[in-house]
């Protein structure tokens, strides 16, 4: 069941279903869950991770391409979704975007950014080609126009507490 729930649609829901067509009498989903639930605990542990408030936002693109209808014309588009998350909070961020080349990536971070009303100390990106053009697990490299981004948010932030110190 484990190897099933991690490909693309596969649910616990559509898992039960296929469980209850053989065994009528068995578990109601509630229950399907409730075990699943503790078999999983017992063989994947998690490490809770501790978060600094402020300190990281992270950044990614999530699952399959979706696609938008306009409604007057009919045309189909196919999006990105970009999802951001504040590590302390959990708080989620997430937008359709055009794709997930430079210019888009870098617009759907500034949306998050002015969503957030503000900017982490770090933004961590998940090796996407739009941020890293060579990946490494101590030091992967930065993309140019990603790397300008931040310096360009990195300077605003600075300029702002110092004019707020100044006054």
């Amino acid at each position: 069941m484990e190897r099933e729930l991690k490909k693309t649609g596969v649910t616990k829901q559509l898992m039960w279903e296929e469980y209850h067509e053989k065994h009528p009498d068995g578990l109601k989903l509630s229950q399907f869950k409730a075990h699943y639930l503790r078999w999983s605990k017992k063989v994947n542990p998690v490490m809770h991770m501790e978060h600094k408030a402020g300190d990281k936002m992270f950044i990614d693109y999530a699952g399959k391409t979706l696609r938008i209808i306009n409604k007057e014309t009919g045309e189909i588009k196919e999006v990105q979704i970009f999802v951001a998350i504040l590590g302390a909070s959990q708080y989620t961020y997430a937008e359709a975007s055009p794709s997930q080349q430079k210019e888009d990536f870098v617009a759907s971070i500034e949306n998050a950014l002015h969503f957030y009303g503000g900017v982490p100390a770090a933004i961590v990106p998940d090796n996407l080609k739009s941020a890293v053009t060579k990946c490494s697990r101590f030091e992967p490299t930065i993309n140019e126009t990603f790397m300008d981004f931040a310096e360009y948010y990195i300077i605003i932030c600075f300029t702002r507490i110092i004019n707020r110190n100044l006054n």
